[in-house]
Order: C-alpha cells, then structure tokens, then sequence
C-alpha cells in the first residue's frame, strides 16, 4: 500500500514538473519566436539557449510546429488578457481597441515586414486557432460590443462577429501584400465593415 502510494506520488510531482518545465520553456520560446520568427525558429537553439537537450524540448511539445501553436495560444490568451483589460462601455472604441491589439500582434509591423508571407507556412494559425476556448472567448467579446452598437431587430450578432474578424483578417494579408498602410489599417477596418465598399 505504501508502496503504491509513493509511486503515485512520485508520478504526481514529476507531472507538476513537467507542466511547470513546458510552461517556462514555452515563455522562452515566445521570446524567441518573437525575435526570429517560424522560418528561422531552430529547437537546437532554442535547446542551447534553455541549457537544456533537444529531446527534452520535443519530449515536451512533440515537434516544431506543436510548440508553434502551443506559441500561437499563449499569444491568443495574452490578446484576450488585454481585451478584458481595456474593455469599456463603448462598443465602437472596444472594437477599435479589438483591432488594435490584434494588428500589433499578429501583423508585426516592424518585424520582417520584407520577407513574403509564404516565409511562414502557419500564417492562417495566427488569424485562428481554432478548437480552443480562447477563441470562443475573442468571438464572445466581438459578439458583445456588435450587440451594443448594432441595435437593429433580428440582428444575427454571431455572424457579423464572423465577418468582422474575417475582414479583419483580410486587412493583414492586405498589409502584408503591401496593399494598405499600418497607419489607418484600424480606421479603415471599421469604415469598410460599417459603411461598406462605397462606388
């Protein structure tokens, strides 16, 4: 009985060692995704840098791309965060703040605005990562504010959240193609999803 009660808890505190290992090696990879991107990620630096082996890294996440979209979810939770933080009660000003973030988050502005967006085979990830309740809970929060400001009858707010976020989607791929400029991208977001492509 004593027997099997510290194998339990041997395995109980090397799961809590391992989540808190994925974790910490997950905020250097961040880090490091940051400054290098996907195409030049490397595990072998990443190892180097964590002063730690290349088989604990993919013992961990399993490969490069599973730490990516582990990345991509820490990234999205990170989004929300400030969402929930700056949240006030004008919807129009939230969306703004909506596309704000995402924009700084996800197009880069500053970083590797030369290379082509076929340099990074999981650009879609970053626009949805889907299956995870993160992403519910941005949708919610777009499903909010389009309630407030739209306040017409029989108004179905969880398809404009879609085409919204589509859209805005859209916007980065556009900027990344060098077809709009970064410094009107919000404004011009909200004008063509209010008002429309006007002839």
């Amino acid at each position: 009985m004593i027997k099997k009660a510290g194998k339990y808890l041997k395995q109980v505190i090397n799961e809590e060692l391992n989540r808190v290992k994925k974790e910490l090696y997950l905020s250097a990879a961040a880090r490091y995704f940051d400054e290098t991107g996907y195409k030049h990620f490397k595990i072998s630096d990443l190892a180097k840098e964590l002063e730690t082996s290349v088989g604990t890294i993919y013992n961990l996440f399993g490969s490069k791309e599973e730490l990516y979209v582990e990345y991509l979810i820490l990234k999205l939770e990170t989004f929300l965060a400030n969402l929930k933080e700056h949240e006030g009660s004008d919807p129009l000003e939230n969306l703004k703040i909506y596309l704000t973030h995402k924009y700084a988050n996800f197009i880069q502005i500053e970083h590797h605005r030369h290379e082509p967006i076929t340099n990074d085979p999981y650009f879609f990830h970053k626009l949805d990562v889907s299956n995870h309740s993160v992403v519910d809970e941005i949708h919610q929060y777009l499903v909010r504010q389009l309630r407030m400001l739209i306040l017409v009858e029989n108004t179905n707010h969880r398809h404009l959240a879609i085409l919204f976020k589509k859209l805005s989607d859209g916007f980065i791929e556009s900027y990344l193609y060098g077809e709009c400029q970064a410094e009107r991208i919000v404004d011009e977001t909200i004008e063509m999803f209010l008002h429309g492509v006007r002839v």
